[in-house]
């Protein structure tokens, strides 16, 4: 994976980085509060791979708008710049970044850096988040602490520092990097089989990512796949965007699986019940804590690919 090549100036690229940010409504969201945004190649860079992408990556000691001009996306439908930030808590962050200009009180334009989007992982627990959020802005003379998700003054904790004209630096604690591609391995070419190109019920028709809703408490993405009539998979959630390991196995009757999933300090057992006619959805109930709820998942379809993704 190449980081951080020669700067190669991107003239639709620029444009759009030196847009003028309007006056807009930050909202940080930490533990506690949902993103709805739903599972893409963004989430598929959890600590794991943040950590094996940056092994043997050179910290940087800041980032500017053109350095980033020149850094590949990370995957179809992103496209700013991804930054891993290594904390002073032993945390894994990743964020996609962008820079712009804010109208200031006398006309003039601010620089600013908006953290679109961040997620943090702990050190311990690679899995699990300690912070989430989205539509942050940074003005020059802040700091951001993504352990707790919050904007912070100079000497309060911050990860990474904006400065004049909005460029971005670690604290003498923290970490930078920024990737320059995909750090997860390509999709495999192999796409899963199409549920609909056949009659009856098989176990692969439970295979593909799934929107799933809970009693109304916990909503996210599940992540499935089979072999033979094994079921292994993950759970997003889109609270905390933490990622939880699922495993299973297709019962006797062929459209019902029956799945565990891990959560962080209890099990989700899962009887659920594909539909039969065009595999589309799923339904049945969870157990835990013997006490047993509802749950419905849809199938998310997957997108095709654009002219551009073919390019790349």
């Amino acid at each position: 994976m190449r980081r951080l090549p020669g700067i190669q100036l991107s003239r639709n690229s620029l444009t759009m980085s030196l847009r003028i940010l309007m006056p807009a409504v930050i909202a940080t969201v930490v533990c506690g509060a949902a993103l709805n945004a739903r599972a893409d190649v963004f989430d598929d860079h959890t600590a794991y791979w943040m950590k094996r992408a940056t092994s043997d990556a050179k910290p940087l000691e800041s980032l500017t708008m053109r350095d980033s001009l020149s850094l590949k996306k990370i995957g179809r439908g992103i496209n700013s710049p991804c930054i891993v930030v290594h904390t002073d808590n032993d945390n894994w962050t990743k964020a996609l970044v962008t820079w712009g200009f804010r109208k200031g009180v006398n006309g003039s334009r601010v620089p600013v850096v908006l953290i679109e989007r961040f997620v943090n992982y702990r050190g311990d627990r690679q899995t699990l988040t300690t912070s989430a959020g989205k539509d942050i802005m940074l003005f020059p003379g802040f700091g951001f602490n993504f352990d707790i998700g919050q904007v912070v003054p100079v000497g309060q904790g911050e990860d990474i520092l904006c400065v004049a004209e909005g460029v971005l630096k670690p604290t003498a604690k923290s970490k930078l990097f920024a990737l320059d591609g995909p750090a997860t391995p390509a999709p495999d070419p192999a796409q899963r089989p199409d549920p609909t190109s056949h009659t009856g019920v098989i176990p692969t028709d439970f295979a593909g990512s799934w929107k799933v809703r809970i009693d109304g408490r916990w909503e996210g993405i599940w992540e499935l796949d089979v072999e033979e009539r094994r079921v292994f998979g993950r759970f997003i959630s889109d609270e905390t965007k933490s990622v939880y390991e699922i495993a299973g196995k297709i019962a006797a009757l062929p459209h019902n699986a029956k799945l565990n999933i891990e959560l962080a300090n209890a099990s989700q057992t899962i009887d659920a019940f594909l539909w039969t006619k065009d595999k589309s959805a799923m339904a049945g109930f969870m157990l835990m804590a013997n006490r047993k709820l509802g749950f419905y998942a849809t199938r998310i379809k997957p997108e095709a690919a654009t002219e551009d993704d073919a390019k790349e």
